[in-house]
């Protein structure tokens, strides 16, 4: 079980950093049971992730993506 907070961030920092890109960034992050659950910010979106402890898996899922604009300007 993870008890302290820098431990908690050198465990999530790797996986997220491999999953989102080298500028990923937790944001929060709770231990429940055997699983860690957070969010991240990542260049573009935000995203929720939930890591297994034991199987050392990280599960990622965008909440907020950033996407281009659609519409051409009026003018």
């Amino acid at each position: 079980m993870l008890k302290s907070v820098d431990a908690l961030r050198h465990v999530i920092s790797g996986p997220l950093q491999d999953a989102c890109g080298p500028q990923a960034r937790m944001l929060t992050a709770e231990v429940h049971g055997t699983e860690v659950r957070g969010l991240a910010l990542c260049p573009g979106r935000v995203v929720r992730f939930v890591m297994d402890e034991q199987l050392q898996r990280l599960q990622v899922a965008d909440l907020l993506r950033l996407t281009k604009a659609s519409r051409k300007p009026a003018a």
